[in-house]
């Protein structure tokens, strides 16, 4: 039978829609399944991989504690800064010091919604987003939406890096939150403007401020302070020294944003954009003075860093030294002013003789069988002596009565010469250690009136040699002669006779190690009584100090006090001293040295440069002229001035003595000393224990009444002269009256 009901659309989709609706509901749930598996799948695979960024993170320890890389300053005693070590250039910063337009130039150029977000911007970071899929799949590095608190995090931590790609913005976002959260808004500026690069090896506002304009953070101008944010962006691109076009054209950037901002109006605007760059000439930079001082205060610093757990090119230690800076800079000014002169004599010297010196030189260097020829070519000779005959000089100035060292010359030029010669240099001392000698035999009951022949002298050595020592003057040769005389006029035959006759090496030795001398380069045989052997100038002048401070040995020393950034104490001096010798010692080799510049070799102090306080010293000159030197003392200042070649296998030349080579720049040094600084005079005190007797000349014993030439003369009282003098007595006298002699 045929079916009359009607065919429609409606009825088709009736009878079909059962089962197309089951299959669409399969199939949303399956995409769903699928979606979701995949977005689950997906942040399974970011926390994976954000987990592992996390792990590379810095420790929330280390967030919590901002520590930058500081400066260690280093201060003279009478307060001037001296020399600053550092890792990095940087020194601290407090906002409240600083002009308002220093932040006002850095958020409306680096950061404008600084104020408003929370470690990162939102808007820009997700725009950045959407350009990093795109960049990352051509290759291309990830750009820009850094804020300053993601500036500082990657500036701070090494863990983020610096490489321009996905993973360095997540480790920089999720830093910054945590920053964001442990820091407030003036706390993140001060650490943004205390650590980043501002160019030239500056980091931080005030050291580049400084490096820049030679002044303060807090001294700065608008367009100043728009230069130095310009430089952030990068600072070798935009450098004003190197780059001006640059660095000006991204100040005005800077200025313009300011005014974008309101923080500067447009016609501040239009005024400060055409200012020209009114940088310093030369880079602002603190090189220091005492340049061989100051490198021995890090060398200790250096050393000292396990010690202390501080490291001096990073923790900001403040060092307060013993350094003189006005007795220092006199100390350059002489050392400057004589080198000249030095370099003249001693080339003026080898010309005289041009066969001596650089003979040797030129015997190891070229063929020998043209090296006559060689000494004949005078554009050779030139740079030989150029090369080989540049005199150096070492001074060291020391307070005796506390041990500080007040200033230090270690050669001629630091950037050419770094070998401290006032602290390494181990020459052999001359006649300079002289003083030495008689002081030994003076603190063993002997006087300065005790009498030796002066006669030559033939000393057989320990491997069988003989060596016969004479006097520089030939002639200054006769009969008996006492101590004083002998100091006086540096007679070595004198000095040869105490050691043979009064008082043995080892024990001139042993009084030296007392005084503070390192021997170790001093052998006990009877040349010491010349000087032989090897000391540094550091050594002699800590001997002569310990003399002048009444024979109380202070061991020198150069630093106070160390303290850490928060101003904790973190080394301070303590004074090493011991008693040397007796006060009476310490006195009369002190009066016998002032006979030595009153009336001896160091004269020339007196009648050349008219110094009329009382002052104590002695020249040294040593064998064929290769040292000279001089050291002295006033109850104020000991110094010691040591001049020689940086070889000792060459000679200063001859007639290169002390006197005339030291001597001077000693002179020139003392003098403008007491003058600058208005020093009075100050005389030696004789202690108690020594009194003052009326000596016969010609006897050299306590003088009677007939005793035609006297003079008196100081003896410690615990070994007075028990007998006068028998040459002038009453029975002589009227036994000349009779025959014309005693």
């Amino acid at each position: 039978m045929r079916n009359n009901r009607k065919f429609s659309l409606e009825s088709v989709e009736n009878k079909t829609s059962p089962k197309r609706k089951t299959g669409i509901l399969r199939m949303t749930i399956s995409i769903t399944a699928v979606a979701v598996g995949f977005s689950l799948f997906s942040l399974f695979v970011v926390y994976i991989y954000i987990s592992s960024l996390i792990d590379e993170l810095p420790e929330f320890e280390r967030l919590e504690k901002y520590e930058p890389n500081l400066i260690t300053k280093t201060y003279s005693a009478d307060g001037v800064l001296i020399k600053e070590f550092f890792s990095e250039n940087r020194s601290p910063v407090d906002l409240d010091s600083i002009p308002s337009h220093i932040i006002q130039a850095l958020i409306s150029t680096e950061d404008r919604d600084f104020l408003k977000h929370w470690g990162f911007n939102s808007r820009r970071t997700a725009i950045a987003a959407m350009m990093a899929i795109p960049r990352k799949l051509t290759g291309k590095n990830v750009h820009g939406a850094s804020t300053i608190t993601q500036q500082l995090a990657r500036n701070l931590y090494n863990e983020i890096g610096f490489k321009k790609n996905l993973e360095r913005k997540i480790k920089e976002l999720l830093t910054s939150i945590q920053l964001e959260r442990m820091y407030s808004k003036k706390e993140i500026l001060e650490m943004y403007l205390m650590q980043c690069l501002f160019g030239e090896g500056t980091y931080g506002i005030q050291s580049s401020a400084k490096m820049m304009f030679g002044k303060k953070a807090s001294d700065l101008k608008i367009e100043e302070s728009a230069l130095l944010i310009a430089q952030l962006k990068a600072p070798a691109h935009y450098n004003p020294f190197k780059h001006p076009e640059r660095a000006l054209e991204r100040r005005n950037l800077v200025l313009f944003n300011m005014f974008g901002m309101c923080f500067i109006s447009k016609d501040e605007y239009d005024s400060l954009k055409v200012l020209p760059l009114e940088i310093s000439e030369e880079k602002e930079t603190f090189e220091g003075i005492a340049p061989y001082y100051t490198e021995h205060i890090r060398q200790q610093l250096r050393d000292s860093k396990e010690k202390w757990n501080l490291d001096y090119l990073k923790d900001g230690l403040t060092v307060y030294t013993t350094l003189d800076s006005r007795i220092q800079a006199i100390a350059d000014s002489m050392v400057k002013k004589h080198v000249p002169i030095l370099n003249k004599e001693t080339k003026q010297r080898f010309v005289k003789d041009k066969w001596k010196g650089l003979r040797k030189f030129v015997r190891a260097n070229y063929d020998s069988t043209r090296w006559e020829f060689k000494m004949k070519d005078s554009l050779m000779l030139d740079s030989l002596v150029d090369a080989k005959l540049k005199p150096q000089v070492a001074l060291i100035a020391l307070d005796p009565k506390n041990g500080n060292i007040l200033a230090m010359v270690g050669g001629t030029d630091f950037k050419e010469h770094k070998y401290n010669n006032a602290l390494q240099a181990w020459r052999q001392p001359g006649s300079i250690f002289k003083p030495i000698v008689y002081l030994a035999a003076l603190d063993n009951g002997y006087s300065p009136a005790t009498t030796l022949i002066n006669q030559p002298v033939v000393v057989v050595m320990p491997d069988g040699s003989r060596w016969q020592p004479g006097n520089y003057n030939i002639e200054n040769m006769g009969g008996f002669i006492s101590l004083r005389e002998g100091l006086r006029h540096s007679l070595n035959l004198i000095s040869v006779r105490l050691i043979m006759e009064l008082i043995s090496p080892k024990e001139v030795i042993s009084y030296a190690q007392k005084l503070g001398v390192n021997t170790k380069y001093i052998i006990p045989v009877n040349s010491i009584a010349l000087g032989s052997g090897a000391l540094r100038p550091i050594d002699i002048i800590t001997a002569y100090s310990t003399i002048a401070n009444k024979g109380t040995y202070i061991k020198p020393f150069d630093i106070l006090k160390v303290e850490d950034k928060n101003g904790n104490t973190v080394s301070q001096n303590f004074t090493e001293k011991s008693v040397a010798i007796s006060e009476e010692t310490a006195y009369l080799i002190t009066n016998m040295m002032e006979d030595v510049i009153d009336n001896g070799t160091g004269s020339r102090l007196r009648w050349h440069y008219d110094f009329r306080h009382p002052v104590a010293g002695k020249t040294g000159t040593t064998n064929d002229f290769t040292d000279a030197w001089f050291c002295g003392f006033t109850p104020k200042i000991a110094i010691v001035v040591w001049v020689g070649l940086k070889d000792p296998a060459y000679k200063l030349g001859e007639g290169a003595t002390g006197s005339n080579t030291a001597l001077p720049i000693w002179g020139d040094f003392i003098t403008e000393v007491y003058k600058k600084l208005k020093w009075q005079a100050e005389s030696f005190e004789a202690p108690e224990g020594i009194v003052e007797i009326e000596t016969c000349k010609e006897s050299m014993k306590p003088a009677g009444p007939y005793c035609p030439k006297t003079y008196k003369e100081k003896y410690n009282k615990k070994y007075l002269p028990t007998t006068k003098c028998d040459i002038h007595t009453a029975r002589n006298i009227n036994l000349k009256n009779k025959d014309g002699r005693y």
